[in-house]
């Protein structure tokens, strides 16, 4: 194993972690890559230096050009004069023979105009292109032409059974090409074979590293890392999952949900958070449900200005969708944050209970004096918890009338 790099050494020998595995590896190419920049810096400067440095040859060839000038001969030792007169004697000829190959060229820049039949092959040829492109692309292997062969034998070798043969053979192609994902692949199922999970694992998330874009592989990597209780390792692979698919409620979900159980509410609601946001319009009942228990955790946390935000989004984005425990909860919310009015409010529009001012007049008829008397009426079902609520806010609100008994109305 000396042809390995040494996190992978200190990996596969169970001496750290996958995340520290790939957070070295981050690491060394990122050194690597500098000093090669390094490298590059340094020959640049010596080539300048080297082009500023006056040669030999062209302060001879620049005297021998002086020289000529001087004496009327050009350097093949004829006058001047005389390749004159050649070039006279040739410059007829010459633009004949350029005329021609002028007019040779026009003909051939000139395209033929295209045929409807050049038209349609070449519309075919772009939609067959075109098709291409939209389907998912392959993963590029890094396995080299010479090693593919070797490859081959090592996947025949295990499917016959012959475990060591094979296992040495992967081993020799990840000594020449580190960067192949397939012969870890090939020893993650030979190991898996064997009965051995977790060194299967292992060479899974190496393969899952060098082939990062299969989305199905991270999760199903995330799934055999829940079965080995390692739920820091089965969120990490969602994550990679969730870098090339973003979008995947599913994926938000399962993540979420072991963050919770990591005990990392803020990572957890924050998931959540990006659910709602996906959420179509028609899914309204998810929408609703999810918003319950968001703003739930967030009153168990402590949060009371979250949850209450959570939950007037739910109300304001699905008002039809709105149940009794909608409101117990949003009214349980204002009232913790001394938001009585808001807490009224809610239960006023939302579970039929109606408060009426009547005006009322008093004294004799010398004298009238007119006051005002509130009422409340309570539709049956208003579950006990609601109407309680109705009379915390109204007391704190200085509504006493319809505490009295003949002031409130229950019916059916």
């Amino acid at each position: 194993m000396s042809g390995f790099s040494p996190e992978l050494i200190d990996y596969l020998e169970g001496k750290i972690s996958f995340e520290e595995f790939e957070r070295r590896r981050e690491e060394r190419k990122t050194r690597e890559k500098k000093s090669l920049q390094e490298k590059g810096k340094l020959s640049a400067e010596e080539n300048t230096n080297d082009s500023e440095v006056p040669s030999s040859s062209g302060i001879d060839s620049t005297k021998s050009q002086d020289k000529d000038a001087n004496e009327g001969e050009t350097s093949d030792g004829v006058s001047k004069s005389v390749h004159k007169v050649f070039a006279s004697m040739l410059g007829e000829n010459e633009d004949d023979e350029e005329e021609e190959e002028e007019e040779e060229e026009e003909e051939e820049e000139t395209p033929e105009q295209p045929t409807a039949g050049d038209v349609f092959v070449l519309e075919m040829v772009l939609n067959r292109e075109t098709k291409k492109m939209m389907k998912e692309k392959r993963p590029r292997s890094k396995l080299p032409r010479a090693l593919r062969g070797l490859m081959g034998e090592a996947n025949i070798r295990f499917a016959r059974g012959e475990h060591e043969e094979a296992i040495l053979m992967c081993m020799e192609i990840i000594r020449q090409a580190p960067l192949a994902y397939e012969p870890f692949s090939t020893l993650a199922m030979i190991y898996e074979d064997q009965g051995d999970m977790e060194k299967s694992l292992q060479f899974e998330l190496i393969a899952a590293h060098l082939n990062p874009s299969d989305t199905e592989e991270w999760v199903r990597l995330a799934e055999m890392s829940l079965e080995q209780d390692n739920i820091k390792q089965a969120i990490f692979c969602y994550t990679k999952a969730l870098k090339y698919e973003p979008t995947n409620v599913r994926y938000l979900w399962e993540r979420s949900s072991l963050y919770e159980q990591m005990g990392d509410h803020k990572m957890a609601m924050d998931g959540y958070r990006r659910i709602l946001n996906l959420l179509s319009p028609s899914d309204g009942e998810r929408f609703m449900q999810l918003a319950r228990d968001m703003a739930k955790s967030y009153y168990e946390a402590n949060d009371v200005t979250s949850a209450i935000n959570i939950i007037e989004e739910a109300f304001s984005k699905h008002q039809g969708l709105v149940s009794m425990e909608d409101v117990n909860i949003a009214a349980e919310l204002y009232i913790s944050n001394k938001q009585y009015d808001k807490a009224l409010e809610v239960i006023t529009d939302f579970s039929g209970v109606v408060l009426e001012k009547k005006t009322i007049e008093e004294g004799s008829s010398e004298e009238n004096k007119a006051g005002e008397n509130v009422t409340c009426t309570i539709p049956d079902g208003v579950p006990i918890d609601i109407t309680v609520k109705l009379m915390v806010c109204l007391v704190h609100l200085n509504i006493f009338e319809p505490l009295n008994v003949s002031n409130i109305k229950i019916y059916t």
